[in-house]
């Protein structure tokens, strides 16, 4: 039997996923660096996924950039940029966490990480157990870049799971979730000659990007994957702000497409 499930049934209760601001700010500062810490004495590696984002935008889409980014932020009344994109937490351990409340508020160290790194993708952790089958499942079209939820709506956070106790989760995932902010969105059409993304007042709701062969080229630059890779019997967990970001499938092998990862939605 795999370890993750004697974890189960040997654990300790959940831990509150309460990271400190010092942790935020030294991965602010130093972005190649991994940094080791921990939450309630269960140690883990936190990473920023693509350290200077902001730069990488700029030459990948230097074409379509007539002026400069904040221009385009302005003139398309799109979110801004964080200057890194994207923070993966690495547990040692299988670690049982509650990331939200009963009433779907999420932890508040969860809302300071998105909004400095947008994206936050935490391995070999999984949900507690009276929530861990909240919500749905869900597989989200190849390559359609979406949000969940309009950012007027109170839960407008996009929490995914892989929960490892789950017979068909338990494997991994033949298929990827990715992220993109909505400037990235709108210069991709521009160079896809797709007009008018975004309305007026720069909300996105779903938009045909990019082919399946220039994916590859661009994960961990341009696009932040969670990939849902991890071994067998590992828990994975994923949350956005749909306010900033938005999301699709891509299935490297379209015949695979993977089983449907869990979804909720938080405040």
């Amino acid at each position: 039997m795999l370890n993750h499930f004697n974890n189960e049934q040997n654990r300790t209760g959940p831990i509150h996923f309460d990271i400190s601001q010092n942790v935020i700010s030294t991965l602010q500062q130093k972005p190649q660096t991994a940094l080791i810490s921990n939450v309630s004495g269960h140690a883990f590696k936190a990473k920023v996924i693509i350290p200077n984002y902001i730069e990488r935008i700029k030459q990948h889409y230097q074409q379509q950039i007539d002026t400069n980014i904040d221009h385009h932020i302005e003139v398309n009344k799109l979110p801004a940029l964080t200057k890194h994109f994207g923070i993966n937490i690495s547990f040692n351990e299988p670690t049982e966490i509650q990331l939200h409340d009963n009433d779907m508020a999420l932890e508040n160290s969860i809302k300071l990480l998105i909004e400095n790194f947008g994206a936050v993708i935490i391995k070999n952790a999984y949900m507690e157990s009276k929530q861990r089958d909240i919500g749905h499942r869900n597989r989200f079209p190849q390559l359609s870049f979406h949000i969940d939820r309009n950012p007027a709506q109170t839960t407008h956070y996009s929490l995914y799971t892989r929960n490892p106790f789950d017979p068909e989760q338990v494997l991994p995932r033949t298929s990827m979730t990715l992220f993109i902010p909505y400037l990235v969105a709108v210069l991709q059409g521009i160079k896809e000659g797709k007009k008018g993304i975004s309305d007026e007042d720069g909300l996105i709701t779903q938009c045909d990007l990019y082919k399946p062969n220039e994916i590859p080229d661009l994960l961990n630059s341009i696009i932040l994957p969670h990939t849902w890779d991890e071994p067998e019997g590992t828990g994975e967990i994923s949350i956005i702000d749909n306010s900033n970001l938005l999301h699709a499938s891509y299935y490297p092998n379209e015949a695979e497409k993977g089983y449907r990862i869990g979804v909720r939605y938080v405040s």
